[in-house]
């Protein structure tokens, strides 16, 4: 990440299993919630986005992180509701 990373990382999983069960809709749901693009930061500098290739979580794909915190099985309907936890 060349930019100054946010008060709250997140990082999203695109590693096979989580590409294959959504993490690429993940990473898009945090676009259109946040405006975060991958390598981005939101305009209240809270939230950076990166995209990893494994987390070591398969069985819970689709997975993404905040602040070292890992959540699993990740829909897009949970995004807002996870991102809560932080604001």
């Amino acid at each position: 990440m060349l930019n100054k990373p946010g008060t709250y990382t997140i990082q999203v999983c695109l590693g096979t299993a989580c590409y294959l069960k959504g993490g690429d809709i993940i990473i898009e749901e945090l676009e259109k919630q946040k405006g975060l693009t991958v390598g981005g930061l939101t305009e209240d500098g809270k939230f950076s986005l990166e995209a990893v290739r494994c987390v070591g979580c398969c069985g819970l794909a689709p997975v993404m992180t905040i602040a070292g915190e890992v959540f699993g099985k990740v829909t897009k309907e949970q995004v807002a509701g996870v991102l809560d936890k932080f604001s």
